[in-house]
């Protein structure tokens, strides 16, 4: 009973996996308001809903092994962050409603596919998943809801430079290969079986190098922004990088990795702006004095710096050729301005200097003591210094 006294009574029963096909409902009345026996009848359709699946982008880049990677000066086997690409399938099935999903009820490999190539390389959908071996693709296992009755599932994919697959294959991937994802709905719309797919590509991107200003103040800070989809290996996730990857080249020193000398960089490693952008950015301080050794920079000096792209577009894998790619800026030489306050000054004056001098507008409040005694001047943030000089009396 629904409710006490209310004479509704309410059963529930789970229903039938008979997919198209008319419900009906009969309630047999033993006496009606004429005493009579009556049926009452109510009907509704089974229906099935077709799923869907999905990967997250529609180019991935190539995968590369680590130490594929080149430092500024070109130099491999140097950087060794591994670069195994991640791709996010996703399945959408309102048929499906557990927290999990499956394809089956053994350890038989599921029937989500995962192809490169028409080779298979990935299953998924099985109880449990499993390692590939010899003659056989990985098997993923479950796939995870994605939110809590959104009836989404999602598995990801590892994707590496060279992969076992059906057949005792491996297969290397290249630039220009196809991802082909299925997933095989056992009760679409019209309630039979039917596979619904979709696809990728993997290609290899020329990368940019770029800098936020064409001159800067020694002392001042640089922003680097690197752009390459090659490094943008998981569209989930914020990758970062030596900053190795780089190199310095002027007068100073004509080879020098942002990761050595007196280069400050924060955050210490060149990282992507937000997931999935390929952007990749950090802050580097220009060495005031020194950038390595004794190798001072000069006032108008030109820089350059260097990133060596190792997947260019066009290429069939990486490291098949190399590029390098280049920002290009200057050091400041604005030049100085000396004034005194007065045309001609008493032998117990005080003398007041100012010196403009842009060179030095590098936001640090470092003192500076110098030889004389009597003659001190400090950084300004303000682009002067502001010399006091004290005339002693030496009679």
């Amino acid at each position: 009973m629904k409710q006490e006294s209310s004479g509704v009574f309410v059963g529930t029963f789970k229903v039938p996996d008979f997919k198209g096909a008319d419900m009906e409902i009969t309630y047999y009345e033993a006496k009606d308001a004429a005493s009579s026996a009556v049926e009452y009848y109510d009907t509704a359709t089974v229906v099935s809903n077709t799923g869907s699946i999905s990967l997250d982008r529609n180019v991935y880049p190539v995968p590369f092994t680590a130490g594929d990677l080149h430092d500024g000066a070109d130099n491999g086997d140097v950087n060794n962050e591994a670069g195994t690409v991640t791709a996010w399938v996703t399945v959408t099935d309102v048929d499906e409603t557990n927290d999990t999903l499956t394809t089956g009820s053994t350890s038989a490999d599921g029937t989500i596919v995962a192809k490169i190539d028409s080779t298979t390389c990935f299953t998924a959908g099985s109880i449990s998943a499993t390692s590939a071996s010899g003659t056989s693709a990985a098997e993923l296992g479950p796939l995870s809801e994605v939110d809590i009755g959104s009836s989404s599932y999602e598995v990801s994919l590892s994707i590496t430079e060279s992969l076992i697959c059906d057949g005792n294959a491996t297969l290397s991937v290249n630039s220009g290969d196809v991802l082909q994802v299925s997933y095989k709905d056992t009760a679409d719309d019209a309630g039979v079986t039917s596979t619904q797919f979709d696809s990728a590509t993997f290609d290899l991107r020329t990368g940019t190098l770029s800098v936020d200003k064409d001159v800067y103040v020694l002392g001042s800070d640089m922003v680097v922004t690197l752009t390459d989809a090659d490094l943008n290996l998981d569209a989930s996730s914020a990758e970062s990088y030596a900053m190795s990857l780089i190199e310095w080249d002027s007068s100073a020193n004509s080879s020098v990795l942002l990761n050595a000398g007196n280069f400050v960089n924060n955050p210490s490693s060149i990282e992507e702006t937000g997931s999935d952008t390929g952007v990749f950015q950090t802050v580097t301080t220009i060495p005031e004095l020194y950038v390595t050794g004794s190798n001072a920079p000069d006032f108008g000096e030109a820089v350059t710096l260097t990133y060596v792209d190792v997947g260019i577009s066009g290429e069939n894998n990486v490291e098949d050729d190399t590029l390098d790619v280049e920002a290009y800026f200057s050091i400041s030489n604005f030049g100085a301005l000396v004034e005194l306050d007065k045309a001609v000054y008493g032998w117990t004056d005080t003398v007041y200097v100012t010196i403009t001098s842009p060179d030095h507008n590098n936001n640090m409040l470092l003192r500076k003591q110098s030889a004389h005694p009597h003659f001190q001047f400090r950084h300004q943030p303000e682009m002067e210094r502001c010399v006091r000089l004290l005339v002693a009396n030496t009679s």
